[in-house]
């Protein structure tokens, strides 16, 4: 019977939680920081392979620093086995969730989903593809915090320089995997992570996987088609938005789907940002945890009650202060002219009815209105007077109450909100985005108004905003360098995506040609989805997809490409020696990306430096006195070899 763990390290075990073919997980104590920790657990019989992965997971999480993502605090080897120290939460798991209540609310599957979608954007702005997105790598603390696990099958662009991952080679759970990842793990990029996290949604509101979980020939046959059943036929409660979410995310063709999980969680802040912090988020989930139902209404809308006063003498200045304002908020709710100047003043709202769908978000829609007043009768040379309001989103209270199954998509509401003019005649001219609208109308004083029901509560004048109409666009596009500033037009090959007919173009080779180009120009529309590529020698590639409003009719499309660095490789023979580059000790130096880094001291071997195209003096001293200076060249793409040594007896340097 093998030995029981007792003690693995520094660490006291607690508890096996879990054993399979290449390991254990524990739950163990931490000595210092007198806490729980997972101790996960893999024996060298796993072969070089899964070893260095095990490896490679350790030393991508123990960088990581997110909220979302469970922290690894420690990665050593004891005896056989290496072993990773985690976070260790203390809840459950997403599938658990999922299996408990059979599928989740539609509130709770946002939140949860939105905060994984979180730390999964931050591993890929940090360069990772997780490659196992699945409930069960999805953590719930008892507090509402959601954490991202297990980075195992986890790449990046050094893993693949690695050959950790072979061509072909396939990696992840079958019923959660991209097409793509199915044919080979190693070509997948975070478009692969996002059809994952589509699945999960997919999933997380239905209670069912959308495909089978086994390589199949028919499963693989339908993940490939894209062929799976409409959740909402699983769930008719989802709404249609976030059907149309989860399409986009799990289209079995790569270039339909969301490129960064950035544009997920935009769409979805619609629903999250009604939520004042984060506090608020986490305790809505941990009270959906604890079995309480949870909707919009019960979380937002808490502000603090005010306290009542605490010493007497503050009574009196409390009246003056409360018959002040509330004379001032009576004046400015219009409730002086309801009482007191109902024969002469008319009241009066301007609205603008738009779309749950429209494609702007409703902050940014334009709307304004003025008001012209023609001249008193009486006062024939009197000068017009002439009232302006911007109209902004209407202000509503929370619900207190909900029903899910009568809940139908509304018009938001641009408002002038309600005004009061004297009565009479006016022209009132309509700005809603890139449209005018004319009326005029009489404006009765409010003891009319007050007699008919439709204008018991004023006159109020509505505006539908519709989809503008698509329209051909005058499209044009111009590459630049980064650095220079100068036109790269000529030696780049640039290509431009279509979505409505699903094909890219060679765009020089169309715009050069009269009829090409008639035939181009007329599929460039408004309100539609483009994506341009574009490639010169010695430049990284670059790629921007975006959006046409109906609306627009001109899009200039200008991308900056950053020059390929090449490499100086400093090959030494001795440690310690300083290292200056142009009289420096450090400067932004890297590829496309560039990071501040000191050149530090040579070290018995090789160092390597990214530099950017030119002529650089590099100098390597020892103390003050003995300094040697050499003049190179680095090429974009291309390496630079120097070699630099120290006679002792002569107490020189030689580079060459």
């Amino acid at each position: 019977m093998p030995k029981q763990l007792t003690k693995v390290g520094k660490y006291t075990i607690v508890g096996k939680m879990a054993k399979g073919g290449m390991g254990s997980v524990y739950k163990a104590r931490h000595p210092t920081l007198k806490r729980f920790v997972i101790l996960k657990q893999l024996t060298l019989r796993g072969g070089a392979g899964i070893s260095e992965r095990f490896k490679r997971e350790a030393q991508l999480m123990i960088d990581f620093r997110h909220e979302n993502i469970v922290p690894v605090y420690d990665h050593f080897k004891s005896g056989s086995s290496y072993f990773i120290a985690m976070e260790f939460v203390d809840g459950r798991s997403l599938d658990r969730l999922i299996a408990e209540r059979n599928k989740l609310s539609t509130e709770a599957s946002i939140l949860i989903f939105s905060e994984v979608c979180k730390g999964l954007k931050y591993a890929h702005d940090k360069g990772v593809i997780h490659r196992d997105i699945k409930p069960a790598n999805i953590l719930l603390s008892k507090e509402g915090e959601v954490k991202l696990v297990d980075f195992g099958i986890a790449t990046t662009m050094e893993s693949e320089k690695e050959g950790l991952t072979q061509a072909g080679m396939t990696l992840g759970t079958p019923a959660y995997m991209s097409p793509e990842q199915i044919a080979d793990s190693r070509s997948v990029d975070k478009r692969s992570d996002v059809y994952s996290m589509g699945v999960m949604l997919y999933e997380m509101l239905t209670g069912e996987k959308p495909f089978p979980g086994s390589f199949t020939p028919d499963a693989i046959d339908r993940i490939n088609r894209g062929s799976y059943k409409n959740p909402k036929r699983l769930n008719p409660d989802i709404p249609g938005y976030l059907v149309k979410r989860i399409k986009k995310m799990m289209h079995h063709r790569v270039k339909r789907r969301y490129t960064d999980l950035y544009q997920v969680l935009r769409l979805l802040s619609r629903y999250t940002r009604r939520y004042r912090s984060q506090k608020a988020v986490r305790s809505t989930i941990k009270r959906y945890l604890e079995g309480t139902e949870v909707s919009a209404a019960a979380t937002i809308g808490r502000g603090a009650r005010a306290g009542r006063p605490l010493v007497k003498f503050s009574i009196g200045l409390a009246l003056f202060l409360v018959f002040v304002v509330g004379g001032l908020y009576s004046y400015y709710r219009g409730y002086f002219y309801e009482y007191f100047g109902g024969k002469n003043y008319g009241r009066i709202e301007l609205k603008a009815l738009v779309p749950q769908d429209y494609h702007k978000r409703i902050g940014l829609i334009y709307a304004a209105v003025r008001l012209n007043a023609s001249p008193d009768e009486q006062a024939p040379d009197s000068v017009p007077l002439t009232f302006s309001y911007r109209l902004t989103p209407r202000k509503t209270l929370p619900k207190l109450f909900s029903n899910e199954e009568e809940e139908k998509p509304t018009d938001l509401i641009l408002t002038s909100g309600g005004r009061y003019l004297r009565a009479g005649y006016y022209e009132v001219e309509i700005y809603l985005e890139n449209r005018k609208y004319y009326r005029s109308l009489y404006l009765k004083p409010r003891v009319l108004q007050k007699q008919a029901v439709e204008t018991s509560m004023g006159r109020v004048l509505e505006i539908r905003l519709h989809e503008g109409e698509t329209k051909p666009i005058d499209l044009s596009i111009d590459v630049m360098d980064s650095e220079t500033g100068k036109s790269l037009y000529a030696q780049t090959d640039i290509a431009l995506y279509i979505e409505d007919s699903d094909r890219w173009v060679d765009w020089k080779r169309y715009r050069g040609s009269d009829r090409l180009w008639k035939n181009l120009s007329s599929q460039l529309t408004s309100g539609a989805n483009y994506q341009v590529n574009v490639e010169a020698p010695s430049h990284y590639r670059e790629e921007i997809e975006f959006f046409v409003e109906p609306d627009l009719d001109t899009v200039h499309v200008s991308l900056s490409l950053v020059k390929k660095a090449g490499t100086l490789l400093v090959n030494s023979s001795v440690d310690g020696l300083e290292i200056l580059i142009d009289n420096r000790k450090g400067s932004f130096i890297g590829g496309k990306t560039r990071v501040f880094e000191q050149y530090g001291r040579t070290i018995e071997g090789e160092r390597e430096f990214k530099l950017s195209e030119g002529s650089y003096v590099l100098t390597v001293r020892k103390g003050t006195k003995r300094v040697k200076n050499f003049q190179f060249t680095i090429s974009p793409g291309r390496t630079t070899q120097l070699q630099v040594s120290f006679d002792p007896e002569n107490k020189e340097i030689d580079i060459q």
